[in-house]
């Protein structure tokens, strides 16, 4: 089974999220920057990915974008994460770099409901 990628550069945020994530049975590789992110992509690919979009190095909407180009053919489901949903986040070309967002303390209950539903649509 391919595992969920959680990219968060928060300690607290990404620990809590891949706790949740662990302790419903899922596979999860863990990043704290965006390179660290695409760096794991390559060698382990991911089936989903949670991108929290303030990122240490790039911001999550840039690290979206370099894993559709950087993924062509096998790019996983994107779940964006933060305080508040970005501006434009239902337009064009937001809307096609990924395929939701949720706030960064999101209920364990919503998490997993999200990513059981974006795991069983497949890839884009």
């Amino acid at each position: 089974m391919k595992p969920i990628l959680v990219a968060v550069g928060v300690a607290q945020s990404r620990r809590r999220l891949v706790e949740i994530l662990i302790d419903a049975g899922f596979k999860v590789v863990e990043a704290d920057s965006g390179v660290h992110a695409l760096t794991l992509a390559h060698v382990t690919p991911p089936k989903l990915i949670l991108i929290s979009i303030v990122m240490p190095d790039i911001n999550g909407l840039q690290l979206a974008a370099q894993f559709q180009e950087d993924l062509r053919g096998e790019t996983p489901r994107m779940i964006l994460l933060g305080s508040i949903p970005p501006i434009g986040l239902h337009d064009e070309p937001l809307a096609s770099l990924v395929n939701g967002y949720l706030n960064l303390d999101v209920s364990p209950l919503e998490l997993l409901t999200t990513v059981r539903s974006q795991l069983s649509m497949g890839g884009r």
